[in-house]
């Protein structure tokens, strides 16, 4: 054994060394033996010949407390570790390392070998002696040494995670040239290891070439004789540094073929390899040296380096593994933590990752990337009083002339998805202009998209120009978002010219859906470039009108009653659920277009009661096809859906809100439609996830009724055998119902016609996919392509629908209505006309209904509950309305009809005001409107936010996700003709359903009531259709009188 351990450190194989000295420590240590201490001596001298400083400061800590503990001091252990103090340059060393040495004098005795009495003495008492240790001439440089490369050696070959999740190099700060050696003559005039330990200096110095033409230098004197290990190894540490990873791995691999058992060889060429993107070879390294490393600290420097090349890979559920053993190992590891965070948030498991950032914060309260970090999962979660706390946090650690980019479009976006535009564009303004702007075309977008929505078109144009007019030809300079954003500035600022065109035009004299190109909207829709046929056939829009308008503006009296009641009527429309932001401007839209809706709704019943059509101008309404320009028709389920439709488009003209029937012929055909994922990858999707287990049961329920799915192609997948069903029916993960299937594939949920007792219409599409460029990942999906034979289906339930609809308000039995108001906001829901903003348009439709009826909807939505997909999700409309009923019925719904003994209709009783949102639509005695919600029976809005942040979160449907836009109503061009099927007679109550049939009592008749819907009056509100009848008005009672007028 002495003999083999001698010729170890004769040969320098200091790293087989070592590990016979693992074996003497370890049986040492559990017998307590005092050999012990020497022995951890002898292993840290191993240590300090290969660069591992901090192992060696490791060991000699632990040999003074295991001689301390017996009450004797190992002066060699106190002296030497004083010495790497030194070298490393950490925190207070000179006066650490001078504690060290006077103790070390203070315990000789005559028995203590002198030369360390002697060498403690000169330590203590010259710098000299210190210099003459570090092996440099330069006694400054010897008490000011900078510190060990040992725990960092690959820095450049390490990533650390910054705000948007993406990796950046580390590197270190220049030093002045020492003195000790010439740079141009690196020839080494001492020891090898004194010659290897003045190059470490130098790399930790920032002085890397000096240092890798010192260690070539050593190289081709020793490798002659046998390879010095510990030359290559800082070599290769340097190579690092200056992103020779090529020579960097060749340098490690030497040292590992020669040392097999040299754990931290494995890690560094690891780390090198990752910087390299040989990820595979990296990953199996790094296990290399996890299972060569004998400590926890060295293993979990490992596991934070797996960590991020799963990160990198998208490998996000392998990532989190290594990084909680990591911090399990490190709970100190505030980089551990911090990527822990990242990959916990890109999995969706948003509130662990907000904790793994805490953890972070907690161990640097300045660590500006967490901040960052943290305040992004604040905002995707809903915590926006949280989130913008983080975001001043992370700014405030920022240099006030170079603040960080990214954080403040982050700010930006979150202050648009709240609606408060005008409070982004001031963020977004300080950005812009700074020199150093790499999301300076990102800026320029969100910042036109505000001033857009604002109405402030000629700055919106002005920043879409500049936005795409930058040049994206370096790709290396421009990512890909930024290129994508630049095409949507050009499809914006074509936008922004068409609404400026028609600012004052009356809103029912046009129609974006028509006017626009269908190749314009297609590739609009798609954010992809413009195509060479789109390039021939789009006109482009005129530049911007230089006269000023001349048209009067709004009475801002009855704009702002309007608005009160349009507020208090938009407040329901929450969705309070994670990554959901109460957007204030959405919910004022969602007011409006529901007063708007149901004003039209009550004159709609009132012409028909009088025997009358209403008709409508064709050129200014999206029905009838994309040639249908002139002419009228009569008011249709279509024309009730434009009114949310178009305030929907213009409240955020930033998302592509149109009606896919009138995108090109090709893409109609090939079935253009919405897909939202549940699981994308490996992530949960923040908003959606909840709905996962139920679609995954009712894909399996299709399965087990059809028997097959479709792949790809439309080709049957069959699996109606008894093993494949058990297998479908046992999955439990996407990843499970994939390789049940065995290939990507996707079924139709049916749905049940009301209108066509038997017939089956075609609902949405639950799909899995494989993703062929992440591991292990699948998407769970629901698709919803809408084809011409689709569309004409659901328009044939839909004028079914329609009529029975009217036929409910005219009668005025408010159960009946109710149901039939479910059972047409259900239909909306799977048929999906939009290729956006279907969700809060039909949500605008149900209370606009109800408040037609005189029974506002005041309750809010439960918590982790959406409506929409309680549709989507149905296959009929019984259970959606099962299900949404309970919470959302006013009383009225819920009485049974009360028939005087005239047979005229409701009584006086049952057609009383239940709320004072009533108020908006009907007449008042003193003519002012309630503009709150208040007396209300159902539930109070909530006051604070969810249990765990505090902040208020009353996410909505209002959110940027699918309801950010507007639409406007054609109720101002109504116009009421005599009926030739009627003559004036009374309508009669009739339903579609034939569940709703059941319910419903004998057919009464509205014969008392001057307005035929049961009340006494014309509206109490203003109608918006005529008061806000341009989309100048429209805009500005979005924006509020705060705001400049446009």
């Amino acid at each position: 054994m002495v003999a083999e351990f001698t010729s170890l450190l004769v040969s320098g194989n200091f790293a087989a060394a070592i590990k016979c000295l693992d074996v003497e420590i370890k049986q040492a240590l559990s017998t307590n033996s005092s050999k012990s201490a020497q022995l951890l001596c002898n292993r840290a001298y191993c240590y300090e010949q290969l660069q591992l400083h901090r192992r060696a400061v490791k060991d000699y800590g632990e040999a003074i407390d295991r001689t301390s503990a017996t009450g004797g001091a190992s002066a060699q252990a106190m002296i030497k570790q004083g010495i790497l103090l030194h070298r490393l340059r950490k925190g207070n060393y000179a006066q650490e390392a001078q504690q060290l040495w006077q103790s070390a004098l203070t315990a000789c005795t005559p028995l203590t070998d002198v030369s360390l009495i002697l060498q403690a003495h000169k330590l203590l008492h010259s710098p000299g002696a210190v210099a003459a240790a570090l092996g440099t001439d330069d006694p400054q440089q010897s008490w000011a040494g900078p510190a060990s490369v040992s725990n960092g050696a690959v820095a450049a070959a390490t990533v650390r995670p910054t705000a948007n999740g993406t990796a950046a190099p580390h590197t270190s700060q220049a030093a002045k040239p020492s003195p000790g050696m010439s740079a141009a003559h690196p020839t080494p005039t001492r020891d090898p290891s004194d010659a290897i330990s003045l190059a470490v200096t130098q790399i930790n110095s920032g002085r890397v070439d000096e240092a890798e033409k010192l260690l070539s230098s050593i190289i081709s004197e020793t490798d002659k004789r046998t390879p010095n290990l510990g030359a290559h190894v800082a070599r290769g540490t340097a190579r690092a540094l200056r992103r020779e990873l090529q020579g960097a791995v060749e340098d490690f691999t030497l040292a590992v073929e020669h040392a097999p058992t040299f754990a931290d060889g494995w890690k560094r060429r690891g780390q090198a390899r990752s910087a390299m993107g040989q990820n595979q070879e990296a990953l199996e390294d790094l296990q290399h040296a996890i299972d060569l490393f004998p400590d926890t600290d060295a293993k979990a420097e490992c596991h934070t380096e797996r960590g991020m090349v799963y990160q990198k890979l998208h490998d996000f559920a392998r990532a989190v593994k290594d990084l909680k053993q990591a911090v399990k190992y490190q709970p100190k590891n505030l980089q551990a933590w911090n990527l822990l965070g990242l990959c916990q948030t890109s999995m969706g498991d948003i509130q662990d990752g907000i904790r793994a950032y805490q953890r972070a914060i907690d161990l640097q309260p300045n660590h500006r990337e967490a901040w960052v970090n943290m305040a992004q999962a604040r905002k995707e979660y809903g915590h926006v009083a949280e989130a913008e706390a983080a975001f001043t946090k992370a700014l405030s650690l920022d240099d006030p002339k170079n603040p960080g980019v990214h954080a403040i479009r982050v700010l930006a976006q979150m202050k648009q998805g709240l609606g408060d535009h005008w409070a982004a564009i001031r963020v977004l303004t300080k950005t812009i202009e700074l020199d150093r702007n790499p999301e300076r075309i990102q800026c320029l977008f969100l910042r036109g998209a505000c001033q857009h929505a604002l109405g402030y078109h000629k700055e919106a144009v002005h920043d879409y120009e500049r936005a795409f007019s930058i040049d994206s030809s370096n790709k290396e300079k421009v990512s890909d978002e930024a290129r994508a954003q630049q095409f949507l500035a050009f499809y914006q600022k074509e936008l922004a010219l068409y609404i400026r065109k028609h600012l004052d035009d009356p809103v029912t004299a046009f129609c974006l859906d028509k006017d626009l190109h269908p190749i314009f909207k297609e590739q609009w829709c798609k954010k992809a470039p413009p195509t060479h046929e789109m390039i021939v056939r789009y006109v482009m829009q005129p530049p911007f009108p230089s006269e000023p308008s001349t048209v009067a503006p709004a009475d801002q009296k009855q704009v702002r009653q309007l608005v009160d009641g349009a507020d208090a009527i938009g407040a329901v429309l929450v969705y309070r659920h994670q990554g959901f932001l109460p957007n204030k401007r959405q919910l004022r839209m969602g007011g409006l277009a529901t007063l708007e809706m149901a004003q039209t709704l009550r004159h709609l019943v009132a012409e028909r009661q009088a025997g009358r059509k209403v008709m409508v101008d064709t050129g200014g309404a999206s029905g009838g096809g994309f040639d249908a320009r002139s002419g009228q028709h009569e008011f249709s389920w279509r024309d009730a859906m434009d009114i949310p439709v178009r305030w929907r488009q213009l409240s955020e003209p930033n998302d592509q809100v149109i009606w896919v029937d009138l995108l090109t012929k090709a893409e109609f055909e090939a079935g253009f439609g919405s897909h939202t994922p549940m699981f994308s990858g490996q992530t949960k999707c923040v908003r959606y996830y909840m709905n996962f287990e139920r679609a995954l049961r009712l894909m399996k329920e299709v399965i087990a009724q059809e028997g097959h799915t479709f792949d790809a192609k439309n080709k049957p997948v069959p699996l109606a055998s008894e093993d494949k069903q058990a297998e479908v029916q046992a999955a439990k993960t996407a990843a499970d119902m994939w390789k049940a299937i065995g290939k990507d594939s996707w079924v139709v949920v049916p749905i049940a016609s009301t209108s066509r007792p038997g017939h089956t219409m075609e609902g949405t599409r639950l799909t899995i996919v494989k993703v062929p460029t992440q591991p292990d990942a699948f998407e769970f999906s629901i698709r919803t392509p809408v084809t011409p034979p689709r569309w004409k289906d659901f328009e044939q339930e839909f004028q079914e629908l329609w009529e029975g609809l009217m036929q409910a308000l005219a009668g005025g039995h408010k159960p009946l209505i109710a149901h039939a108001a479910l059972t047409y906001v259900y239909y909306w829901y799977n048929f999906m006309p939009l290729a956006r903003g279907t969700a809060v348009t039909g949500y605008i439709t149900l209370l606009a209904i109800f408040l037609a009826a005189d029974m506002p909807i005041t309750a809010f939505i439960p918590k982790n509950y959406q409506v929409d997909w309680e549709a989507i999700l149905a296959r009929s409309p019984e259970p959606f309305i099962q299900s949404v009923s309970p919470w959302l019925y006013p009383p009225a719904a819920r009485e049974t009809l009360q028939s005087s003994p005239s047979g005229q209709g409701l009584t006086a009783d049952s057609a009383r005001t239940e709320d004072p949102l009533a108020d908006m639509i009907t007449p008042a005695q003193d003519g002012t409107p309630s503009g709150a919600v208040a007396g209300s029976s159902q539930a109070a809005p909530p006051t604070t936010g969810d249990e765990e942040g505090g902040a208020v979160k009353g996410e909505g449907m209002s959110s940027n996700a699918d309801n950010q836009g507007g639409h406007t109503n054609a109720s101002s061009g109504l116009q009421a003709v005599p009926s030739p099927e009627s003559s004036g007679t009374e309508a009669k109550t009739s339903v579609t359903s034939s569940a709703a049939k059941a319910a419903a009592p004998a057919p009464t008749s509205f014969g008392s009531s001057t307005s035929g819907m049961g009340v006494a009056a014309p509206p109490k509100l203003p109608n918006v259709a005529t008061l806000l009848d341009t989309m100048r008005k429209r805009i500005e009672a979005l924006n509020g009188p705060a705001l400049p007028r446009i």
